[in-house]
C-alpha cells in the first residue's frame, strides 16, 4: 500500500468518526464481559494501561474506574472530546490524546497493558498499516506486558459474509484482470451505505493477526471467540465459521 493510499483511507476513517451522529453512537460505558475477563486475568490492579481507539470512552472509563490508570488515545478529535466528558460524568480521571496508533508519541515501554477494543485495528489501512501498529504497541509496552485487542473473522457465516464476498471478489478480479477497484488488499471493504458508520474496514483471517503478533515479538496467551470466552468455552475448529468478535491477549516477550 503507497503511503498516498495510507493516508486517503486513514482520511476516510477519521472524518467519518468526527460526525456527531457516529459519536452519539458510542456513548456508552462499559466492558465486555469477554474483556473483564481477560483485564482481570492479564492486568495489574495497580497496571498503567493504553487505550487505544478509545472512542467515546466506553473501555477507558470502565477501566478507570477498576482503578487503573489509563490512557485513551484515538484518532477523531470529536471522539476524544466525548471520552472527557464521559469520563468528567463518572467522576475518574483520564489522560486523552488525539493520536494515530502507528504513531504514538509516548516513550519506550510507557505501559503495563495496551487494549485495542471492537473494530478499531481493523479501521487501520492495510496489513502494513496494523503491522507498523503492532510495532508501537510492541514498543510501548514494558517487557512482559499484555497486548489485548478483537478482530472479526473473514470466515464468519454471518450477515455480513456476502458483502465480504462481493468484496473479495472485487479484490480477485483486480488482482486478475488488473480492473480498477478499490479493494487493493485481502478483507478491505469499502461502505458508500450513508446508513452505515464504518467506511472502511478490513476484515482478515486471524490466522494473519496470529502470525503478525509472533513476528512482531508477541507470545500469543488467548485467542477465542468472544461467546466461547464468555461461556467458559476452548478454541475448536468450530469456532473459524461462528459469528461475533475474536478476541486476542499477547505478551510482549
Amino acid at each position: 500500500m503507497t503511503q498516498a493510499r495510507l493516508a486517503a483511507i486513514g482520511e476516510l476513517v477519521r472524518r467519518t468518526y468526527e460526525d456527531p451522529r457516529v459519536v452519539a453512537r458510542y456513548v456508552e460505558v462499559g466492558l465486555w464481559p469477554a474483556e473483564e475477563l481477560l483485564v482481570l486475568e492479564h492486568v495489574g490492579d495497580a497496571d498503567r494501561i493504553l487505550d487505544l481507539g478509545c472512542g467515546a470512552g466506553r473501555t477507558s472509563v470502565a477501566l478507570a474506574e477498576l482503578g487503573l490508570e489509563v490512557v485513551g488515545v484515538d484518532l477523531s478529535e470529536a471522539m476524544v472530546e466525548a471520552a472527557r466528558d464521559q469520563a468528567s460524568l463518572a467522576g475518574v480521571e483520564i489522560e486523552f490524546c488525539v493520536m494515530d496508533a502507528a504513531a504514538l508519541t509516548f516513550a519506550d515501554a510507557s505501559f503495563d497493558a495496551v487494549l485495542f477494543s471492537y473494530n478499531g485495528l481493523e479501521l487501520v489501512p492495510g496489513l502494513a498499516g496494523k503491522e507498523r501498529v503492532l510495532r508501537e504497541v510492541w514498543r510501548v509496552l514494558r517487557p512482559g506486558g499484555v497486548f489485548l485487542f478483537t478482530t472479526h473473522s473473514i470466515f464468519a457465516l454471518n450477515v455480513h459474509a456476502p458483502y465480504r464476498l462481493v468484496g473479495f471478489l472485487r479484490y480477485a478480479c483486480g488482482r486478475l484482470f488488473g480492473w480498477p477497484v478499490r479493494e487493493q488488499e485481502l478483507g478491505e471493504r469499502f461502505i458508500d451505505d450513508d446508513d452505515e458508520e464504518v467506511r472502511y474496514l478490513q476484515v482478515l483471517p486471524p490466522s494473519r493477526y496470529l502470525r503478525l503478533l509472533r513476528q512482531c515479538g508477541f507470545q500469543v496467551l488467548t485467542f477465542n471467540t468472544r461467546d466461547r470466552l464468555e461461556a467458559g468455552r476452548r478454541w475448536s475448529w468450530r469456532g473459524i465459521f461462528e459469528d461475533g468478535e475474536r478476541i486476542y491477549a499477547a505478551r510482549r516477550t
